[in-house]
């Protein structure tokens, strides 16, 4: 990692950097993630979306009405 630029990071969590190349590297604990810079663009795209979509307040569904149906007939129906 001694020839790669660091563009973020954040200790005990992980890093972004780039290569000489240009590729650019999402370095957490457990793996690495590695784009061209135009696909790493559009994956903090991505992930800003998930994110401002996480904290806007959800709609509460509105839960089915019940019916209540009767097995019965109606007396005046056999008649």
């Amino acid at each position: 990692m001694d020839d790669q630029s660091i563009l973020s990071s954040i200790d005990g969590f992980g890093a972004v950097t780039t290569c000489p190349g240009g590729v650019v590297h999402v370095n957490l604990p457990h793996f690495t993630l590695k784009f061209l810079p135009e696909d790493f663009q559009r994956f903090a795209e991505l992930i800003a979306k998930a994110r401002m979509n996480q904290d806007r307040p959800r709609k509460i569904e509105q839960r089915p009405r019940l019916q209540v149906v009767s097995t019965e007939t109606d007396k005046s129906d056999d008649e």
